[in-house]
């Protein structure tokens, strides 16, 4: 979430914008934003919407099929919708995310 945090403009230039959805509640997304947050640096901060999907309990994660019901979170996954609401692009990722560059360039493609 780093790359992203820190590519935010770039994001931005291209007329696209971040939504980072988990499963957790919102005083854990609370307690995450700030630990991503250099305390002497408010710039630093998380500058894009932090969506809770806690309750009821996965649904937005469900209805995009990423929803894990063995472990009750969803899976690390990317979604590239358009402004008609399209999903132009999507990947479900085993580890970790791909580094924002990845997905800038899958924006400019479309």
């Amino acid at each position: 979430m780093r790359g992203f945090r820190a590519n935010y403009e770039r994001f931005q230039a291209v007329n696209a914008e971040i939504i980072e959805i988990s499963c957790d509640p919102v005083a854990v997304q609370r307690a995450w934003t700030a630990s991503m947050t250099d305390e002497d640096d408010e710039s630093d901060a998380v500058q894009f919407p932090v969506a809770s999907d806690f309750w009821p309990h996965g649904e937005v994660s469900k209805a995009y099929d990423v929803f894990n019901e063995e472990r009750g979170n969803s899976r690390r996954s990317v979604f590239i919708i358009d402004t008609e609401g399209m999903i132009r692009w999507s990947n479900v990722y085993t580890d970790s995310l791909p580094a924002s560059g990845e997905l800038l360039h899958e924006i400019e493609q479309l």
